[in-house]
């Protein structure tokens, strides 16, 4: 079921885009990771402009959440690890800021209601961990009836390299576009 959006990129060459930055938070820095806020921070200064609009997520997690009861998973609970990396805290407010509590953005409808607000039909995403909150971002995306495009040079897994490669084989055959 591969997808060949060049067919469609004349379609959407006006279209309104929107650039998501998911996840980019201080419990996810190791040694894979620890240059990554950098690089963020450098994209963001070059190329925001390009976008009509730029959104962020942040995962926290809670003692009742579905990671700590079923995975016995009770990280980013506390704001040493969900704090949003210093690199990409000046471009970030109270109003392109999405809280989520699971892998999902569209679990509630805030950040929906922000993209269709603004006519957004284009949704680039980059952030960790690719196979999954990226991941979940793009199908939930494509299921809401985005073009999603994912900036793999942006993206990257925190544990595993080869299930940031799995995520955006898949992203790739069956969600969207992979640049």
């Amino acid at each position: 079921m591969a997808k060949h959006w060049s067919v469609y990129s004349e379609k959407y060459k006006f279209m309104k885009k929107a650039l998501i930055i998911i996840d980019v938070q201080k419990g996810f820095l190791n040694p894979l990771t620890k240059i990554f806020p950098f690089k963020i921070k450098k994209y963001l200064e070059q190329n925001k402009r390009k976008f009509d609009l730029v959104l962020f997520t942040q995962y926290l997690n809670r003692q009742n959440s579905q990671f700590a009861k079923l995975l016995n998973w009770y990280r980013f609970i506390d704001k040493k690890e969900n704090d949003l990396c210093e690199e990409i805290k000046p471009f970030v407010n109270k109003n392109n800021l999405f809280k989520k509590y699971t892998y999902g953005s569209f679990v509630d409808d805030k950040l929906l209601k922000v993209l269709k607000k603004n006519k957004i039909v284009e949704v680039y995403l980059m952030g960790i961990a690719t196979e999954n909150c990226v991941l979940t971002f793009a199908r939930d995306a494509f299921d809401r009836g985005f073009k999603v495009i994912v900036l793999k040079k942006y993206c990257l897994s925190d544990s595993n390299k080869k299930l940031h490669e799995a995520a955006l084989k898949i992203i790739r055959n069956n969600i969207g576009e992979v640049k």
